[in-house]
């Protein structure tokens, strides 16, 4: 039988901070998760909230010990979204896509989210944390394009299923090749060959969606020229 290092808590602030929060006091080791039923100020990208109805979802936060650089960041990010991704197929779910930089989106419908953040020591990351937002048995999103796995399915699914599923592909990817997962993600991109709107600071512009970069960067091109857009600087708009 699978062995899970998973921290159980009925109600945090956020699982990452709670996760940032014991690293200061206890010595953890990866593979670790902390796995929450209730979130009362989750986020997403951007300082976004994210909403969850409390005991519905998989709220949960992993831990990732000496990753490497900077440039090993996009390998955490396309870890996390495969994983979303295996975990729905394995229960017979179409459709499944990766929005860059870190949501998985059904059928247009956002149903899982990633956040990932870093401690760093002189340009090293010494600790990585993971964030991974899932649907699961929520039914009412309040009018935001979302779905889960109970709309999917039509039936309930346990959670904690879920979230070992999840586990076990996550840390399954982590040890693959950089190349590898970026081919996987790529396999699954959404939009892909699409036109799409982005917007900077101060404009917005119409791209064709290309691929994901090995950097995490997104290959687009526009009037038969192609160039490369940062996700902390640009914005996906439609």
């Amino acid at each position: 039988m699978q062995q899970y290092n998973i921290h159980f808590v009925h109600e945090v602030d956020s699982t990452n901070r709670y996760l940032k929060d014991l690293l200061r006091t206890q010595n953890l080791v990866s593979p670790f998760a902390v796995f929450a039923g209730k979130q009362t100020a989750g986020r997403g990208q951007r300082e976004k909230t994210w909403e969850s109805e409390p005991f519905a979802n998989m709220l949960c936060s992993f831990l990732v010990k000496n990753v490497g650089t900077v440039s090993d960041l996009s390998k955490l990010n396309n870890a996390a979204v495969l994983a979303v991704v295996q975990a729905l197929q394995g229960l017979g779910i179409k459709n499944i896509q990766v929005k860059w930089p870190n949501d998985v989106y059904i059928n247009d419908l956002k149903i899982a989210g990633i956040l990932i953040e870093n401690t760093f020591s002189n340009g090293v990351i010494i600790n990585a944390i993971v964030g991974i937002g899932l649907n699961v048995n929520q039914l009412n999103f309040n009018g935001i394009e979302a779905t889960s796995i109970r709309r999917e399915l039509h039936n309930k699914t346990e959670v904690t299923d879920i979230m070992h599923s999840v586990y076990d592909a996550f840390y399954h990817f982590l040890i693959q090749s950089s190349s590898i997962l970026l081919l996987g993600v790529n396999e699954v991109l959404y939009k892909k060959n699409e036109n799409v709107t982005f917007a900077t600071k101060d404009r917005s512009e119409v791209y064709t969606v290309r691929a994901i970069m090995a950097n995490g960067n997104l290959k687009v091109s526009q009037n038969g020229n192609s160039l490369e857009i940062e996700h902390h600087i640009t914005k996906w708009i439609k």
